[in-house]
């Protein structure tokens, strides 16, 4: 069943305009009578009956009760920027594969740095690329996309850790694996680091594991930023099926 993301559900008709509108009617070929899982940003779900096409908006009729979405732990990732619009691509494996949150960061050796204007038009795309994605793999939920941040900041304002498990890739790392530190850490939320081109520098890795950082190896090769993250994703995944 095609699915579509609204603003709430509570009201028993509901308008969709806009993006929304223009991709139901052009892009998923909706037609008057075509029933839709809908979910709003309350968390809520439900089934709609599309009555009513003009050349803007859709009306939409409620035609179930609605349910509640069931939040599993969640998994945030933190990905210092890459270059050229490898970060789009991840956004999109990244919603695919349940993340919650998405921390755009800007660590010592990150080199795509944008600011201004240049900053607001691509937190803007990412947020649209990681609806689309989400609506395209039918989950509940939408990622979050975080403001542009340095590293020293980010670490500041989530310590300390409390329920949550701090994970960071370190080419360094030669013993702690994936899979080890989170079948000892089941039951926490998952906060996964990664680092940028040239990795992260001495004073930065000292400074997240003050910070409660577990590291971890992904094995003998050295991966990109954008493999890194969508493979301890993975492996995230497989040990919560």
């Amino acid at each position: 069943m095609k699915r579509i993301f609204l603003e709430d559900l509570r009201e028993t008709e509901v308008t969709i305009g806009g993006e929304d509108a223009n991709h139901l009617a052009r892009s998923l070929r909706a037609r008057r009578g075509d029933r839709i899982t809908a979910v709003d940003r309350l968390g809520n779900s439900a089934v709609i009956e599309l009555i009513d096409f003009d050349r803007e908006t859709i009306r939409a009729r409620r035609i179930s009760a609605i349910q509640k979405i069931f939040v599993e732990k969640k998994i945030i990732l933190a990905d210092c920027l890459p270059k050229q619009n490898r970060f789009e691509n991840i956004i999109e494996k990244a919603t695919e594969l349940g993340v919650y949150r998405i921390e755009p960061l800007i660590s010592e050796r990150t080199v795509a740095r944008p600011g201004g204007v240049r900053e607001k038009s691509k937190l803007e795309r990412w947020q649209r690329i990681a609806k689309e994605a989400a609506e395209q793999c039918a989950r509940d939920t939408i990622p979050e996309i975080g403001n542009i941040r340095k590293l020293d900041d980010w670490l500041a304002e989530i310590t300390p850790l409390n329920d949550t498990l701090l994970l960071f890739c370190w080419e360094n790392e030669r013993v702690a694996t994936v899979r080890e530190v989170l079948r000892t850490y089941i039951d926490k939320n998952i906060i996964v680091l990664i680092g940028p081109e040239g990795g992260f520098s001495e004073r930065e890795v000292i400074k997240i594991k003050t910070a409660g950082g577990i590291s971890v190896t992904l094995g003998r090769r050295i991966l990109k930023t954008d493999t890194a993250a969508i493979s301890v994703l993975a492996m995230i995944n497989y040990e919560r099926m």
